[in-house]
């Protein structure tokens, strides 16, 4: 091991760990995160101990980091018990990869303490509000409501993510095979399972989508100018239906995937079904759909 290997700064530390992050396929918004959290335990160690090194944190740094004020509050007000337990999973993520690397002799956040938080239930559409929706979306003949009314009834449909959504290009929708394929979280290729119902309607927007845009653009859902809808417009065109619907939940695109699993769990009763189809990796974090559903969520996937 060379000295400047063994003396790398927390800053230093933080960049190798971001770029292995990066290696391993993880998305910039998740690094990003990391490197925010880590850079104040990083200023607040240099304040406690100036100069220290990656090597030389000790576990009663790390509890006097954790007890100081610029970590406790920010600048709006106390820090959230969400935003704590991240900054302490971020920097156990962090130490065990220094330990693993040889960066540190032993690892200082092994007996950092992480108390569960309670997970908030997820907003999503009941069975009503979702026929609802989609009746203030059929009937209509402008492309502008079909790309729309496509766009709902994929999420709805198959549970993908707002991003995986946006990033869709027209190659991506095999109808004939049933499928569709995006590129889920960590940058991992996905095959989605494309209903009925659902085939009919995309080979009829594909069929508009042809006509309206342009050859040479890929994306699948075009904004009014041609261009691909970027997440920000998908959000607020599915707050313009929920409008026009009558429906006042804050309802984000996320919670369409909420309303997918939700239904998906009450037709089969079957948590591995849905964590299958949501492409999550641990079913611990499908288990939160447990608690949604009743006896009356008796759908089957394919009446989604």
């Amino acid at each position: 091991m060379s000295n400047r290997t063994a003396d790398l700064d927390l800053t230093g530390a933080t960049e190798a760990f971001c770029a292995r992050l990066s290696a391993e396929g993880r998305s910039p918004a998740t690094i990003a995160a990391y490197r925010r959290d880590l850079a104040l335990v990083a200023r607040v160690a240099g304040e406690l101990a100036p100069g220290v090194v990656c090597r030389a944190v000790t576990a009663g740094l790390l509890d006097q980091v954790f007890s100081a004020g610029a970590v406790i509050e920010s600048e709006r007000g106390p820090r959230s018990a969400a935003s704590l337990h991240r900054m302490k999973a971020a920097v156990r993520a962090f130490f065990a990869w220094a330990a693993e690397a040889g960066e540190v002799n032993d690892n200082p956040a092994r007996s950092i303490r992480m108390h569960r938080l309670p997970r908030k239930l997820p907003v999503f559409l009941t069975t009503a509000e979702k026929k609802r929706l989609l009746k203030e979306l059929k009937g209509r003949t402008d492309f502008s409501t079909l790309r729309d009314r496509a766009m709902i009834e994929v999420l709805l449909g198959t549970g993908i993510r707002l991003g995986e959504l946006a990033a869709l290009d027209m190659d991506d929708i095999d109808l004939d095979a049933k499928h569709l394929r995006v590129r889920a979280k960590g940058n991992v290729p996905q095959v989605k399972f494309i209903k009925t119902d659902l085939r009919t309607l995309l080979r009829r927007y594909l069929a508009e989508r042809r006509r309206h845009g342009r050859p040479e653009m890929e994306a699948l859902f075009l904004s009014n100018r041609d261009g691909r809808l970027c997440q920000r417009q998908i959000a607020n065109r599915l707050s313009h239906w929920l409008r026009r619907a009558g429906i006042e939940k804050e309802l984000t695109p996320h919670g369409l995937r909420h309303t997918f699993a939700t239904h998906l769990y009450g037709a089969t009763n079957d948590l591995l079904v849905v964590q299958r189809a949501l492409g999550h990796r641990d079913v611990s974090t499908t288990q939160i759909y447990t608690h949604l559903v009743d006896g009356q969520l008796e759908e089957a996937l394919e009446r989604l």
